[in-house]
């Protein structure tokens, strides 16, 4: 990933890839808050949605019975490998534009500096601000994930939750 992530950088201009960047960033910290939900979230409020037949409870359920193995994923191997990917994506930015800015060496300086401070702040600080959230907003957080799982089960006819495929009802046969 990381290897394609600095591929794909290098084919566009420092705005974009610095967008880029960004938005590696906010994958990190959206996957670090629902970790931080599923392992905070109650039953009770997703058994009761689950009995009023409400899209998305059923998923959200499994999540929280799951809530180690969730965790782990979303913690630990997604937002460490967003963490990686969006540092090296990060030195890859100031590199460039320290080949902009080649032979005004103090300004290559600051903004390789400021690049990775921006960078390190947001993921940290977002990351900090993002743990308070998923802890108040548990069951917002974990409802959401589990709608978005009802929706690409919807879509693609297959569950990713353990249960039965949702095109007929019934397994099928591969």
């Amino acid at each position: 990933m990381n290897w394609g992530s600095s591929l794909a950088l290098n084919r566009v201009n420092t705005i974009v890839a610095f967008l880029i960047v960004l938005v590696l960033i906010g994958v990190g910290i959206v996957f670090d808050i629902l970790g931080t939900s599923v392992t905070a979230a109650e039953l009770p409020p997703l058994n009761s949605m689950a009995s009023k037949k409400v899209p998305g409870a059923k998923q959200a359920i499994w999540l929280v019975k799951n809530a180690d193995a969730v965790a782990n994923f979303c913690n630990d191997v997604v937002g460490d490998v967003a963490g990686a990917v969006t540092g090296a994506a990060g030195a890859t930015v100031a590199l460039r534009l320290s080949l902009v800015l080649q032979g005004k060496s103090w300004l290559e300086q600051a903004l390789s500096l400021l690049i990775i401070g921006v960078i390190s702040g947001l993921t940290v600080g977002g990351k900090a601000a993002g743990k308070s959230f998923a802890i108040e907003s548990a069951t917002i957080v974990v409802m959401t994930a589990g709608r978005v799982i009802y929706w690409a089960e919807q879509v693609t006819g297959r569950s990713f939750t353990g249960g039965r495929s949702v095109s007929n009802g019934r397994r099928r046969n591969s």
